[in-house]
């Protein structure tokens, strides 16, 4: 059959028109046109498969998530996510769990007070939930743990038992081949971890953990693994911190062995000497070294109140600040050992551990609430309270840096009658002098201003 083609120049868009329906008209003569009309969410009676694997409900699914959990991100991560396949083949519910929870982690991870938006086209660990059949299922079990939402009450739940299961089986299989301690095994046993933490099975988290350092090792340690892979160290690493947070040990991974921490610290060491010099009688009482991990977390905090559109962080370069200087500080003096510190750097160190994990919250939105550092802190404050000679200044920091932290609201019968006696003693008598007070040792503003003026309002009648 001879194909012609038309070649007439001087046809407009009129005739072309013309043209195009009455060659439709073969195929659609006779036939109604349906009325066109939007879709509505009610019409939509297509089967959960169908559903998934169509680009349109995967963006209605997107679009009903976002109108019940508006997020503060600039735009929606759904651009990224309802186009992708994944390596098994999952449902809307499924899917909608995925993408709310890789949602919510992002915004805690990386605050966007404070850091640019993840991208996730070269984010690694949603990468290897499109390319790996046992991290989804970890993902999956994960998400499944909760009543509602990532962080919302834990709940018994057989969808989240088959889902480790088959990951177990999976990754099982993998440590016994020639990838025991690739990239992706490593990822799939550090979620495991996570997974026990999040359920309060500290012994058998930890059980994963020792393989997964062990995996490490073999790799040539936690720091050439980051040259290898940032993203994926990232989390071995920030979960060995999490352990010594919560069962007051050493950090497994050495401070050598962190990744760049030399240079994460003497970015701020400039700041911290002019800190140092212009208010020296802040400081009365704090030993050397305490001072230096102190002036370098409030140089820190310092920046991140003065973050602006321009000037936010690249989201690992956060994660790798935020993770040194709480590696930093459990090294120095671990949680769980004998303290042998005095009362005023007990008090500090305490309290500058409890800023950093405001921005290392735990695995699961604070469901314990580092309950070892909360007790050891109210503890330390007692124990200052009742010397004879106090740095009023530090004291008062550290009143106001628990409150917004990690002692419970309950606590405020004895915590607010330190406050005002302090405050007297200070000669502070206005909310905004306290807050200058407070920023010069360490507070974060966007996070801490709301609960320390909560306390001020309760002290003035407010």
């Amino acid at each position: 059959m001879l194909l012609q083609f038309i070649t007439e120049t001087t046809i407009g868009p009129q005739e072309r028109r013309l043209i195009r329906s009455h060659v439709m008209k073969g195929r659609n003569a006779g036939r109604p046109r349906p009325p066109r009309r939007r879709l509505q969410e009610s019409s939509i009676t297509q089967c959960d498969a169908q559903k998934s694997a169509s680009p349109a409900g995967l963006q209605l699914e997107a679009i009903a998530l976002y109108s019940r959990n508006p997020l503060d991100l600039k735009h929606l991560l759904w651009n990224d996510l309802t186009l992708t396949s994944f390596p098994h083949n999952i449902g809307p519910n499924s899917r909608r769990s995925i993408y709310q929870g890789l949602w919510e982690i992002g915004k805690v991870l990386y605050p966007s007070e404070f850091c640019i938006e993840v991208d996730l086209s070269t984010y690694i660990w949603f990468q290897y939930v499109l390319e790996d059949k046992a991290y989804l299922y970890c993902v999956l079990a994960v998400s499944s743990s909760f009543s509602h939402s990532l962080g919302s009450t834990l709940k018994p739940s057989s969808e989240a038992l088959t889902h480790i299961s088959n990951a177990y089986r999976l990754v099982n299989e993998r440590l016994s081949g020639l990838e025991a301690c690739s990239d992706k095994v490593i990822a799939v046993v550090t979620v495991l971890a996570i997974y026990h933490l999040i359920h309060h099975q500290q012994g058998v988290g930890l059980v994963h953990f020792e393989g997964l350092r062990q995996m490490i090792k073999l790799r040539g340690g936690l720091r050439r693994l980051s040259r290898d892979n940032r993203g994926l160290a990232q989390k071995p690493w920030r979960l060995a911190i999490e352990f010594a947070l919560q069962n007051g040990s050493l950090p497994i991974f050495g401070l050598k062995d962190a990744p760049g921490s030399a240079a994460l610290i003497q970015s701020s060491n400039r700041q911290a000497l002019q800190l140092r010099h212009g208010s020296a009688a802040l400081y009365s009482g704090i030993s050397p070294l305490i001072l230096d991990l102190l002036l370098d977390i409030a140089s820190f905090t310092k920046s991140l109140n003065d973050t602006r559109e321009d000037t936010k962080l690249d989201p690992m370069d956060y994660a790798d600040a935020v993770a040194v200087r709480l590696h930093r500080l459990l090294h120095f003096a671990p949680l769980g050992h004998q303290r042998t510190l005095d009362p005023l750097n007990n008090l500090v160190h305490l309290s500058l551990v409890a800023i950093m994990t405001t921005l290392m919250p735990e695995y699961g939105h604070n469901q314990t609430k580092y309950d070892l550092l909360s007790s050891l802190l109210r503890r330390a404050i007692q124990n200052y309270a009742a010397t004879l000679e106090r740095n009023n200044a530090v004291f008062l920091w550290a009143l106001f840096v628990g409150n917004a932290t990690v002692l419970d609201d309950s606590e405020s019968s004895w915590l607010t009658p330190l406050v005002a006696e302090t405050c007297t003693c200070s000669n502070l008598h206005a909310w905004v002098d306290v807050r200058w007070m407070l920023r010069q040792y360490g507070w974060i503003c966007v996070f801490y201003d709301k609960s320390g003026k909560k306390v001020w309002d309760r002290l003035n009648g407010g």
